[in-house]
C-alpha cells in the first residue's frame, strides 16, 4: 500500500523539483529518522561482525543509493501508474537469485502462486488504467531506467535475509539505509539551489515529501524487513504485485489518473497469488537467536549428528 502511494508521492514532488532534489529530500530525511533511532536505541553497531559491515554496505548502495535514483529518474519519464506497474518484475528476480544464492527451493505452490499474480498484474497492465498508464513507445527509456529497480530490490532483498537471523528489522534497516542515503547528501554541494528549491516547495509537495520519506521509505522498509524474517525472500517478494493495485488507486484519487473494473478483477487475481504463494506446507520462524547467517560462498548439505 505504502510503495503503491510513493509514486504518487513522487510524480507529485517531481512537479516542483528536479529528480536529483527528490532524491536528496528522500534520503536525508530517511538518514536524519534512522539516525535518531540508533541514537535513541544505543545500538553498539560499531561491534557488528565485519562480515555484517561488508553486506550492509552491499545491500546500502544496491537498495538505497541505486534502487531510488532508478525510481525517480525513471519516473520523472513515466505516469505514477505506469512506474507502480514496472517495479512489478521484482519477484521473478527474486525467486531466481534467491534460488542460486540461498538455495531456496522453488515448489510447485510458489510457483503456482508466482504465475497467478502475474496473470493478474497482466489484467491490471492491460486494463487496469484509462489515459497514459498502458505501455507506449514513448516510454521506453523511462520503462529501461525503472526496471533497474526491481532487480535491485531483488538483490537487496536475498542479500538482506542472512542479516536477520542476528540483527532487529529495525537496525537492518537503519544502518543500510544511512549507508545508501550518503550519496545523496552532498547532493546541494554540487548542484547549487537544490535547498532553495526545496525550501520554496508548497504544501502540498511537503505532504507529498512526508510521505515519501517517512512512510515508503523509512515505515515501509521496517515492514519488509519484518516480514523477510519469517517469510522467505519470494514469498515475500510476490507482495510486490499488489504495488500497481494501489499505485493506480492512488493515482485515481490524486492524480484524477482513472481506473477501471478491471483493476478489482486484476487486484482479487493478484492477491489470490499472494495469498496460495504462502500457504502450504509449515515454515519455521526465524528469530534472533537462530544460528549463523547462510556462508553463500560455501555452503553444503548439513550432516546429521549420529541418534
Amino acid at each position: 500500500m505504502l510503495w503503491g502511494g510513493n509514486f504518487v508521492a513522487i510524480k507529485t514532488m517531481l512537479r516542483d523539483l528536479d529528480p536529483l532534489d527528490v532524491v536528496f529530500v528522500r534520503g536525508a530525511g530517511a538518514a536524519g529518522f534512522f539516525i535518531l533511532v540508533l541514537f535513541l536505541t544505543g545500538h553498539p553497531g560499531l561491534r557488528m561482525p565485519r562480515a555484517d559491515w561488508v553486506r550492509l554496505v552491499a545491500i546500502g548502495l544496491i537498495g538505497v543509493t541505486i534502487l531510488n535514483l532508478a525510481i525517480v529518474f525513471g519516473q520523472s519519464l513515466l505516469s505514477a501508474a505506469l512506474a507502480s506497474l514496472i517495479v512489478t518484475s521484482n519477484p521473478v528476480h527474486t525467486a531466481i537469485i534467491s534460488r542460486l544464492v540461498l538455495g531456496e527451493p522453488l515448489t510447485r505452490r510458489k510457483l503456482a502462486g508466482i504465475g497467478l499474480a502475474f496473470v493478474g498484474l497482466v489484467i491490471v497492465l492491460r486494463w487496469g488504467a484509462a489515459g497514459d498508464a498502458g505501455f507506449g513507445a514513448s516510454h521506453v527509456r523511462g520503462v529501461l531506467i525503472l526496471a533497474i529497480a526491481p532487480f535491485s530490490w531483488a538483490i537487496y532483498t536475498v542479500l538482506s535475509k542472512p542479516l536477520l537471523r542476528r540483527h532487529p528489522p529495525v537496525h537492518v534497516a537503519a544502518y543500510s539505509t544511512v549507508i545508501g542515503a550518503l550519496a545523496f547528501l552532498a547532493i546541494p554541494f554540487f548542484r547549487p539551489g537544490t535547498l532553495a528549491r526545496v525550501a520554496d516547495l508548497p504544501a502540498r509537495g511537503w505532504a507529498a515529501a512526508t510521505f515519501a520519506t517517512l512512510l515508503s521509505f523509512v515505515l515501509a522498509y521496517i515492514l519488509w524487513y519484518r516480514g523477510l524474517r519469517v517469510l522467505s525472500p519470494s514469498q515475500t517478494a510476490v507482495y510486490i504485485y499488489l504495488v500497481p493495485v494501489f499505485g493506480l488507486l492512488s493515482a485515481w484519487l490524486v492524480l484524477g489518473e482513472e481506473p477501471t473494473l478491471y483493476l478489482l478483477l486484476g487486484g482479487a487475481t493478484i492477491l489470490t497469488g499472494v495469498i496460495v504463494t504462502n500457504t502450504g506446507a509449515a515454515r519455521a520462524p526465524m528469530t534472533a537467536q537462530d544460528p549463523a547467517p547462510l556462508n553463500i560462498a560455501a555452503s553444503g548439505p548439513r550432516i546429521r549428528p549420529p541418534a
